[in-house]
């Protein structure tokens, strides 16, 4: 018997049955995709055990293919707008750093910054890299022990957690009271030209080959919309306080594709952050919140 999927990471119902993209198999196990019946979260199930993590994020294999290249001006972008909100000398905790580009991006701006990664390797090339104290996830409760942080960073890390909330609740911890805490991600369920495309194609192709499993890396642990990812904090953490939301559009993955992919990613950013009926297009989103507890 095939046991029931894990309930939903960020509302906690149940799952109401498979989503795109389905299934993938990575590491010799197949990780399937599943819609909660509430918030329509579509996640992944079951969680990656800690060899599976430990390979999805080594160095090399992530850090190195992802992030070397990156352009730095989101990262310079999303520091400028913390600056608005943050006076010069805040201490800032980057959870989940990757190579340390807004680690570097915060301390031109400057602030105080501190990095957290979970790949040692990582963290030693970001505390290089940013010249300033990066520690791994093992190590952060001996490291910052007692600290409060003025601002804590989460930079398209959320999805990558198997229990965000309860990864959050700790960090919320070592936030100061009125202190910021920025976050950062995808919105991969979000009303958006790549994404109707992706979910179309995907799905015929899943009606043409249901037993068809590809390969992939289940990194993405769950997708979400603006509303949802809106109603997680607002529920979970109710000592939370809005200061800013934004929804965007980067056109990834689509961007970087054929030509109808890039025709499709293009519409895309042009329709990005705007309303329609009282849905906002995009596939990013970006928030502050003041800490009032």
């Amino acid at each position: 018997m095939t046991a029931a999927p894990r309930p939903c990471p960020l509302c906690e119902a149940q799952a109401s049955g498979p989503a795109f993209p389905y299934a993938i198999r990575f590491a010799n196990q197949i990780f399937r995709y599943v819609r909660c019946r509430d918030c329509r979260t579509v996640f992944v199930d079951p969680v990656p055990d800690a060899a599976c993590f430990a390979q999805m994020y080594d160095k090399a294999n992530y850090h190195d293919s992802f992030y070397s290249a990156n352009d730095l001006t989101p990262y310079r972008q999303a520091a400028a707008l913390l600056r608005q909100f943050a006076p010069s000398g805040s201490t800032v905790l980057d959870y989940g750093c990757g190579v340390g580009h807004f680690l570097q991006a915060v301390k031109a701006e400057g602030f105080d910054p501190y990095g957290v990664e979970f790949d040692a390797p990582a963290a030693a090339a970001a505390a290089v890299h940013a010249g300033c104290s990066v520690v791994t996830v093992a190590d952060l409760d001996r490291a910052y022990a007692g600290q409060l942080f003025d601002v804590i960073h989460l930079g398209d890390v959320l999805e990558h957690l198997p229990d965000p909330a309860a990864t959050l609740a700790g960090l919320l911890a070592r936030l100061r009271p009125g202190g910021l805490l920025f976050v950062e991600g995808p919105l991969e369920t979000n009303p958006s030209p790549v994404y109707w495309a992706a979910r179309f194609f995907g799905g015929v192709k899943h009606c043409l080959k249901p037993a068809e499993i590809g390969c992939g890396v289940p990194t993405h642990l769950f997708r979400t919309s603006a509303p949802a990812q809106s109603r997680f904090f607002r529920q979970r953490f109710p000592d939370l306080q809005p200061m800013y939301w934004q929804v965007s559009e980067s056109g990834w993955p689509y961007a970087q594709g054929n030509w109808i992919k890039r025709r499709v990613a293009a519409a895309a950013l042009t329709l990005g952050g705007r309303t329609f009926a009282g849905i906002q297009l995009g596939n990013r989103f970006k928030v502050l919140y003041s800490f009032s507890s």
